[in-house]
C-alpha cells in the first residue's frame, strides 16, 4: 500500500499530530541553542579581546645597546620600543639565539627627522614579518599590509588622515594607522626596514641631515623579546645582561606583569561562569523533557498493548526528540547569529564572520542541544516506562 505508514515516518507523524507539544519542545531547544551558541560567540569574542589586550602590553623585555639605553629616560621606557638616537650592528645579539627560553625577537631602528616647524619626528623601522608589538595596535588589524614604500602613522601625526605623508621630503602612501597608545609613538611614523633603507638613501642623496653610519639592513636600536613564559622573563633578562656583551636588557615592570596575569585570570573566570550558566540551562531542558514525557503515559500504554517492544518504543520516541530538538537548535543558532551583530560590538562581528570559528561553534551548539534533548527523553522514557509496566491495562 503506497500510503502505508512506516516506522521510519512515525516520529514526524507524531510531531505533526501534537503541534502544541512539538512547538514547546522546539521553543525550548531554540532558546537553549541560542544561549549556547551566543555564549560560545561571546566567549570567543571576549577571549580575543583579552588576548589582544595582553598582546598590546608589548614585549616581555627590550634589549638596547648599552650606549643607547644610557640616553633613554627610564621613566619613558616602553615595552613597545622607546625611540632613541643611536644604533649598533645586529650581529652583537647573535648569542641570544642559543637561549631556548627566548621565543621570538623583533628589531627596531630609530631615525629622527626635523620638520619645518623645528619639531622632531621619529621614523621607526621595524620588521613586519617578526613584529609582535606594533601589529596589535594597527587599526586595520594585526595582519595589515605594509608594502615597500608605504608607511604606517601614529594617531597624532599631522596629515595622517590623508592618502600620503611626506617623509624627508618624499611622499609615501599611508597603508596603516596605529591606535592611540598614549605615548610618543602617537607622533611617530612606522616603516619596514626595506622602506627605511630607501628613505635613508633618498635623504642622503638629497643632502638631508641624517646619520651617515646607520644601515637599516644590519643595524638595530632596540630588540624586542618575547620569552617562552612569564616565569622565564627575569631569568632571560639576567642571562642577556650577563652573557651578551655591549647590550642591556630591561624587562616589563611589575605592574605590566600583574596586568597580564590579571587578564589571563579574568579570561578563565569569564569562561568558567558562562560554562556554569550553560550547565544550568541544560539541566532545565532535561527537567522540561521529563515533565512533558509524564503526559505521554497513555501513549506508551497503547504502544505496549499492541505488542511494541521496548526497542521500537525507544526508536520512535528518540527519533521524534532528535527531530524536534535539531529543528529547534538550528533555529536558535540562526536567531542568535541574526541578533548578536545588533550589539554593535566589532569583536563579536569578527567572530561571527569568520567561518573557521563560527561554523564549528554552530555545529557544536546544535549537536549539544540535540544530544541533551535525546538524553532527557531517554531518561524520561526510563522513568515513565517503569510506571507503565507496573500498571494493568484493560482494553474494552
Amino acid at each position: 500500500m503506497k500510503g502505508a505508514l512506516s516506522l521510519r515516518r512515525v516520529p514526524l507523524a507524531n510531531a505533526q499530530a501534537h503541534p502544541l507539544r512539538s512547538v514547546v519542545i522546539i521553543f525550548l531547544a531554540l532558546a537553549q541553542a541560542a544561549c549556547v551558541f551566543g555564549g560560545f560567540i561571546l566567549v570567543a569574542a571576549a577571549r580575543n579581546e583579552l588576548s589582544l589586550a595582553e598582546r598590546r602590553l608589548g614585549a616581555d623585555l627590550v634589549v638596547y645597546p648599552t650606549s643607547c639605553l644610557n640616553q633613554v629616560d627610564k621613566k619613558r621606557l616602553l615595552m613597545l620600543g622607546t625611540p632613541v638616537g643611536c644604533h649598533q650592528p645586529r650581529s652583537a645579539l647573535a648569542r641570544m639565539s642559543s637561549n631556548e627560553d627566548i621565543a621570538s625577537v623583533s628589531h627596531q631602528l630609530y631615525v629622527s627627522e626635523t620638520l619645518s616647524d623645528g619639531s622632531t619626528r621619529w621614523i621607526i623601522g621595524f620588521e613586519p614579518e617578526t613584529d609582535f608589538v606594533l601589529g596589535p595596535w594597527m587599526r586595520e588589524g594585526e595582519r595589515a599590509s605594509l608594502p615597500r614604500g608605504s608607511v604606517a602613522v601614529g594617531s597624532a601625526v599631522p596629515g595622517a588622515d590623508g592618502q600620503t605623508l611626506s617623509v624627508f621630503g618624499e611622499e609615501h602612501p599611508i597603508n596603516a594607522h596605529l591606535l592611540a597608545t598614549g605615548s610618543e609613538l602617537d607622533n611617530a611614523v612606522f616603516v619596514s626596514m626595506d622602506t627605511l633603507s630607501d628613505i635613508v638613501a633618498g635623504a642622503r642623496a638629497a643632502g638631508k641631515d641624517i646619520d651617515a653610519t646607520v644601515d637599516p639592513s644590519s643595524d638595530y636600536s632596540a630588540a624586542l623579546v618575547r620569552t617562552s613564559g612569564s616565569d622565564t622573563i627575569e631569568s632571560v633578562t639576567n642571562w642577556i645582561n650577563l652573557y651578551v656583551r655591549k647590550v642591556r636588557a630591561v624587562r616589563s615592570s611589575e605592574a605590566l606583569v600583574d596586568t597580564a596575569s590579571g587578564i589571563r585570570s579574568h579570561r578563565g573566570l569569564a569562561i568558567g561562569v558562562l560554562g556554569a550558566i550553560w550547565l544550568v540551562l541544560l539541566g532545565a531542558l532535561v527537567v522540561a523533557q521529563v515533565s512533558l514525557m509524564n503526559e505521554r503515559r497513555a501513549e506508551l500504554t497503547v504502544w505496549r498493548s499492541i505488542g511494541a517492544s521496548h526497542g521500537i518504543i525507544n526508536r520512535v520516541m528518540l527519533g521524534e526528540s532528535a527531530l524536534l530538538h535539531a529543528v529547534g537548535a538550528l533555529a536558535g543558532v540562526v536567531l542568535a547569529a541574526i541578533v548578536l551583530p545588533l550589539a554593535a560590538d566589532e569583536s563579536i562581528r569578527e567572530v561571527l564572520t569568520a567561518p573557521g570559528t563560527s561554523l564549528p561553534l554552530a555545529g557544536v551548539s546544535i549537536a549539544a542541544v540535540t544530544c541533551v534533548g535525546i538524553a532527557g527523553t531517554r531518561l524520561a522514557l526510563v522513568r515513565v516506562s517503569r510506571v507503565v509496566r507496573g500498571q494493568k491495562t484493560v482494553l474494552i
